[in-house]
């Protein structure tokens, strides 16, 4: 039964989360603000790791790389170790998205966590966080994050982004 509400829940919220972005016309699709999110959470990672890690074919992420790339959000640069590689980074446009986003976030996190006081959704998220972390090994999945602020990259935990 876990499984199952835990599959559940997160499908409603990408349902939710995609009508929400659909509705509010930020001229980005949700797969793009998506792929931009993981762009800032694992900058400077690999095209093919980015993929792996949204859960995504490479194809579909370099399909959404390529129009932020069009906006100015992301710059792919050669990675030295591998020529063949790109590593992709976000520029200070892509934080600016993110900021001008953060209203709509924040609306999303109220209606998931409506009828839940901060107590409850501390141990919400703490149990979340103990289920990712056993099921990888991989720190960087496992590290605080932001999506706001390029210089506070790993302070903002307590919200919608």
């Amino acid at each position: 039964m876990f499984g199952f509400l835990l599959t559940d829940t997160s499908r409603l919220f990408r349902q939710y989360f995609e009508r929400m972005v659909t509705e509010n016309g930020f001229g980005l699709t949700p797969g793009e603000i998506r792929a931009l999110g993981y762009v800032i959470r694992f900058r400077g990672s690999r095209q093919a790791l980015l993929a792996e890690r949204m859960g995504v074919e490479p194809m579909t992420l370099s399909a959404y790389l390529d129009r932020l790339e069009g906006r100015s959000l992301i710059r792919r640069t050669m990675d030295t170790s591998d020529r063949r590689a790109k590593l992709i980074e976000p520029t200070e446009d892509a934080y600016a998205v993110m900021r001008e986003l953060d209203p709509l976030f924040t609306r999303i996190y109220q209606q998931l966590t409506q009828g839940l006081d901060a107590d409850e959704m501390a141990v919400v998220a703490q149990s979340l966080e103990k289920l990712r972390a056993n099921l990888t090994s991989d720190p960087q999945i496992k590290a605080p994050f932001n999506l706001i602020d390029p210089s506070d990259a790993a302070t903002r935990t307590d919200g919608p982004c």
